[in-house]
């Protein structure tokens, strides 16, 4: 757990950085310490899909914690930076992969972090194609 969130604070701080021109994807993981898919595929995501993501200049991924009110508030700054805190507000399922175009912010497609890699892959790869 204590790696999950040294991870998840690196995310925010990339996030909070700034967001590209060629952004084209947001990809917002909502998590929580409490949610159950969080815990069980947390890591394998990590591990396996946000390089993959993070490597692209096109996808721009923020972190947003709802495990408590201290942690919402947290990630607060980086849904405004991105412009998606009204989408945020709306949709909070945790262990979610949510895909949004950076310059309508609406939902291109929408993935649980429950699915395996390649299926998550699969929904990545058609929400860049849409973006």
């Amino acid at each position: 757990m204590k790696k999950l969130v040294i991870a998840t604070m690196l995310f925010m701080g990339i996030a909070i950085t700034g967001f590209a021109q060629s952004t084209k994807v947001i990809a917002l993981v909502n998590k929580a310490t409490w949610c159950h898919v969080c815990q069980e595929n947390g890591p394998r995501f990590e591990k396996h899909i946000m390089p993959m993501a993070m490597q692209n200049k096109d996808v721009q991924i923020v972190m947003n914690d709802l495990s408590d009110a201290k942690t919402k508030a947290a990630s607060l700054p980086m849904l405004k930076k991105a412009g998606i805190e009204k989408f945020a507000s709306k949709n909070t399922g945790t262990g979610m992969l949510y895909f949004i175009d950076a310059k309508t912010k609406k939902l291109i497609s929408e993935v649980s972090l429950a699915e395996n890699n390649e299926q998550i892959k699969k929904v990545y790869m058609a929400a860049l194609a849409k973006g």
